[in-house]
Order: C-alpha cells, then sequence, then structure tokens
C-alpha cells in the first residue's frame, strides 16, 4: 500500500480575530448576532488570502459598521472546544486603537443584530464562554 502524500489533521483550528475597542471610560465596543442575549467581542474568521489587518478591517465593517483606519496590537489569544463542530476555536485578541474615537459613528453592521458599549464587569452575570473571558480578562 502506498503511503499517502498529504493526510489532513486530526484536529482542525478555526482562527477569529476579536477586537477590545474602549471609549474613554473604559466601556468596551460589544456586538449582539441573533435575537439572544449573546453579547460579544467584534470580530470573526480569518479568511484564506487575508492578511491580519484585512480580516480584521473586514470584521469591523461587518459588525460594527467601523470603516477607517485603525491600529492594533495582539494582546492574548484563548482556545475553545467546539462541542457541536467537533473542532477548536483560536482567539487572537487583538487591543483596537482608532484615532478620535469620539468622532466615530459605530452602527450595527450586516453581521450584527445591536452594538453597545459596555463595562466589563457587566458582564459578570452572563454564563456565555464570551463574557466568562471578558469578565476574566477586561476587568
Amino acid at each position: 500500500m502506498e503511503t499517502p502524500l498529504f493526510r489532513p489533521p486530526t484536529t482542525f483550528y478555526r482562527v477569529s480575530l476579536k477586537a477590545i475597542i474602549r471609549d474613554a471610560s473604559g466601556r468596551v465596543l460589544v456586538v449582539k448576532e441573533g435575537n439572544d442575549n449573546n453579547w460579544g467581542l467584534p470580530g470573526g474568521g480569518w479568511d484564506h488570502g487575508e492578511t491580519e489587518h484585512e480580516a480584521l478591517a473586514r470584521e469591523l465593517l461587518e459588525e460594527v459598521g467601523f470603516r477607517g483606519d485603525f491600529t492594533s496590537k495582539i494582546i492574548a489569544t484563548e482556545t475553545f472546544w467546539l462541542e457541536h463542530r467537533e473542532s477548536w476555536l483560536l482567539w487572537l485578541v487583538y487591543k483596537v486603537t482608532i484615532d478620535d474615537l469620539s468622532t466615530q459613528a459605530f452602527s450595527a453592521g450586516s453581521d450584527a443584530s445591536e452594538i453597545a458599549w459596555m463595562y466589563p464587569a457587566e458582564f459578570a452575570s452572563l454564563t456565555t464562554g464570551t463574557a466568562r473571558w471578558i469578565t476574566g480578562n477586561l476587568t
């Protein structure tokens, strides 16, 4: 029997870029997708062929309607096991800095049903993995 040249991985990772955008009072810009109460950080999957910056810019447009210049710095990574997909999700979490944040008009983009500015402590009563991560890492 001939040995195959390529063997698919036994573990699949989906890479998701997440943005932490804070206002002057320390609130974090968050998004809600769908009709449930699952608030999370703006961001999503890194598509094939995109640079980091392109992927983050696309996700910020799709989720919070932001179109403009920004800088970003990776500040954390986190992995989550997605039982329903039998795969891992790898978060790359970025501190995103937008010049003149107070002049920006954010709005729910095509991938979000609602956006809000929330203090990290407000997530303490929520039970999602994202809420636990925000409470544990941003308060």
